[in-house]
């Protein structure tokens, strides 16, 4: 699924916003030319009811700080706007930007605004659930190994797709997609970040019930509206009509989350060139024939290829209408390659010569195969409904506890050989081996009849 990446262009290092692209094109270059050499203040002590601790990283316009909520006695992050881009009115109101559309947006998978306000020097910074994790673009960074790997993938961009989702029905388009602003938590959960670009649908668009999001067009945040002469998102990204300037709509946003599965897939973005003029080039004429045959080699299933192929369409009516109808092919895409997982490990399990089973390290069978009613001569409802110890003769049931210790403590059992009583009274000789995963409480284990090489 997933092929080479490519070094050493960092996708997450790209820019936001497209500065001196050309005449008439990309954010004026008044938004960074000369900011770098201002210096950054001291951090404040607090911001508010927040106590300031110490600084966790540092972004294009803001600088995230860790503090604590001294009201609601809990941690959280801060993100505060750099001293250097406080003159600047089209970096400062799009910052405020992002805390007001994120304040708008209650959503699983979309990091929650607890306050905004203002600092003592009027910077403005917002105080948000506290994240611990990584970006998306970090984990991609290490191509998958294993269909394990690969499926978890594709289960994260799923909970983007549902996020901007969401965020298309409240008439919300994020305009930044990309690895870098998708964080993974320590625990599995998925937040889309930086909505510091993001754009409100036309109200009058709005109004009618039966208004087909894909017809829409957007305006920036009325109350804070950024700079909407500039061009802004990241070029590897980047749909053609919002490289070009042209009216954005959720089509744009499906193009990113297509950019995201086109990186998912092949270890790339669909536009990748290691001068930005050129990728932004690439991105405002849709040049995505690298992109296509990146899709073509990599060993993905076609229905994701061609899924990815259909989001990157360089026209927006030829892309699928909805963040929506990807989410749900990605999922369906899941649940049949589960189900056909499943039905490959039943076949081989019956199949196989062995004694097959699946036991919980609380000494229950949880499955076994066909197998283990031929060889001990008990039904399966016998053998799973008591602990397998009851099985074992006497005098093994205390090495073979010693065994159950090592599986809990991760290890690997190999050759280790026990009797079990057969339900005729005589005993049979096993030979096991066996592997648990411990925080799932299972082992898995295969076993030989021995009984005559141990006569």
């Amino acid at each position: 699924m997933h092929g080479k990446r490519i070094e050493p262009l960092d996708s997450d290092s790209l820019p936001s916003t497209i500065a001196s692209m050309g005449a008439g094109q990309g954010a004026g270059s008044d938004d960074v030319e000369g900011a770098f050499d201002m210096p950054e203040p001291p951090l404040p002590d607090n911001l508010g009811r927040y106590l300031i601790k110490r600084e966790i990283a540092r972004g294009g316009m803001g600088i995230i700080l860790l503090a604590h909520d001294q009201m609601l006695r809990q941690d959280v992050a801060i993100k505060l706007l750099l001293a250097r881009y406080a003159g600047n009115s089209s970096l400062f109101q799009r910052f405020v930007n992002e805390a007001l559309v994120t304040c708008r947006l209650q959503h699983p998978c979309i990091v929650p605004i607890y306050e905004h306000g203002h600092a003592e020097d009027e910077r403005p910074y917002f105080a948000m659930k506290l994240v611990t994790g990584q970006s998306l673009g970090k984990i991609l960074a290490s191509p998958p190994t294993n269909q394990t790997d690969r499926s978890r993938l594709l289960k994260i961009f799923e909970q983007v797709c549902r996020a901007i989702a969401y965020a298309h029905s409240q008439g919300i388009l994020h305009l930044d997609l990309k690895p870098a602003n998708v964080m993974v938590g320590e625990f599995g959960e998925v937040y889309v970040m930086d909505w510091g670009l993001s754009r409100v649908l036309q109200m009058s668009d709005r109004l009618g019930s039966e208004t087909k999001l894909e017809n829409l067009s957007a305006e920036p945040l009325k109350s804070n509206s950024i700079a909407s002469s500039g061009i802004h998102g990241t070029p590897a990204y980047m749909a053609p009509e919002q490289a070009r300037g042209l009216a954005v709509r959720p089509q744009s946003d499906v193009f990113g989350l297509g950019a995201m599965l086109c990186e998912i897939l092949t270890g790339r973005p669909p536009y990748r060139n290691r001068d930005l003029r050129r990728t932004y080039a690439d991105a405002t004429c849709a040049r995505l024939a690298d992109a296509h045959r990146g899709l073509d080699a990599c060993a993905s299933d076609d229905r994701l290829v061609q899924l990815a192929k259909q989001c990157l369409a360089p026209h927006p009516k030829d892309r699928p209408s909805s963040a929506s109808f990807i989410a749900n092919e990605i999922s369906g895409y899941l649940e049949s390659a589960l189900e056909q997982s499943e039905s490959d490990l039943c076949r081989f399990f019956e199949l196989s010569l062995d004694l097959f089973c699946i036991a919980s390290i609380d000494g229950y069978f949880r499955r076994v195969n066909c197998n283990f009613p031929r060889v001990l001569g008990y039904s399966e409802e016998q053998l799973v409904s008591r602990p397998f110890l009851d099985f074992v003769h006497p005098d093994d049931k205390e090495p073979t506890m010693h065994v159950m210790g090592d599986l809990l403590a991760g290890k690997a059992v190999v050759q280790f050989c026990n009797r079990y009583r057969h339900s005729d009274g005589h005993y049979i000789t096993l030979e096991w081996m066996a592997k648990s995963i411990v925080e799932e409480n299972t082992i898995f284990a295969v076993a030989r009849d021995i009984t005559k090489r141990a006569n």
